[in-house]
Order: structure tokens, then sequence, then C-alpha cells
């Protein structure tokens, strides 16, 4: 009986010492992704106290609030102005709500918004659905899909002129608002 010697083993070692350092290799380039994947962009706007009226036929609900921005892993805050309305006032339920949460997710939409234009319900695709994921927003809360609205950068007419005023931010400050 022959015994053999290291030297034929060594092929042997070297290729599954090669194969467990290609494994390892593979699973950290997959745990290093997964960490290093930036948030998805997402807007939130909260008005909290909404306040319900009537003027000559129109029946809506006007209020201030702020709008919560992350954009490739930045975050803003904004104050932003908000009314809801139509001739009827079917589809206005501030009552049985109370505040009014609305959540942006196409990233075109809160570009626009963080750059001063107004935001109306018309000219986006406005669902109640959270998981439609043709929608540019959907409303989280105090709204339905029916309601046409406005959205206003800014707390007052100076805003409208000169810009609003957009706050940066610690993302983790805002943990409680972005989903």
């Amino acid at each position: 009986m022959k015994l053999r010697t290291p030297k034929g083993y060594l092929a042997t070692i070297g290729l599954a010492v090669s194969l467990i350092l290609i494994s390892v290799a593979t699973t950290d380039v997959a745990n290093a992704e997964a960490i290093t994947k930036p948030e998805s962009d997402i807007a939130v706007i909260n008005i909290p106290h909404p306040k319900e009226g009537n003027l000559l036929m129109l029946r809506g609900i006007a209020g201030k609030g702020t709008a919560s921005f992350r954009i490739n892993s930045a975050c803003r805050t904004m104050p932003v102005r908000f009314v809801a309305g139509d001739f009827t006032g079917e589809h206005i339920d501030v009552g049985r709500t109370g505040s009014i949460r609305i959540v942006i997710t196409n990233p075109n939409v809160m570009r626009e918004l963080l750059a001063g234009r107004d935001l109306i319900s018309d000219m986006v695709r406005v669902s109640s659905d959270a998981t439609d994921q043709g929608a540019d927003l959907f409303l989280a809360k105090g709204l339905s899909a029916d309601t046409g609205f406005v959205i206003n950068p800014g707390r007052n007419l100076l805003a409208d002129m000169f810009g609003s005023r957009k706050t940066d931010v610690d993302c983790a400050s805002l943990s409680t608002n972005l989903p």
C-alpha cells in the first residue's frame, strides 16, 4: 500500500479553499448591496387641523400643514397650504377623520412641489389604494379619491412670490412621518 504525499492532495485542497473563498465573497457582496441600497423617494403631506367651510356654492376644507420629503436619501420639510372641495360637498369627509394625510410616490411630482409649483389633483393620478403602482400619490387619510384639491408650497402670499422656505432635516427625525 502506497501512502499519498501532501503534494498529491495540494490540488484538491487548493480547489476546496477557492470554492470556500468564492462563496464567502459572494455572500459579502450580497450583504453589502442590501445594506447600501438607498431608501425609495417619498413625500408625505400632513394637514393636522383642516377647517370646513362654505363660500357661495362651494363647500370644502382648507388648512395649513407640512410636507416632508426624502429624495436621494436627503430629507427636507416645508410648509404647505391645502384647499379641497366641490359644489356639492359630498366627497368631503374631514368631519369623520380629523386630519388629512397624502403620500406622494412619484419623484417628479415631489420635485415639482419642492420647486415651488402647486400640486393640483386634476394634474396627477390620485388613488385611495396604497398598493396602486400607477398612482402618483395616494390619499392615506381624510379624503376620498373623488375630492379635488390644491396644495400650495409656503404659508402665505410672500411664499408665492419669493418661494417657499425649505428646511434640511435629519432623516431620522422624520421616521414617524415617512414610511
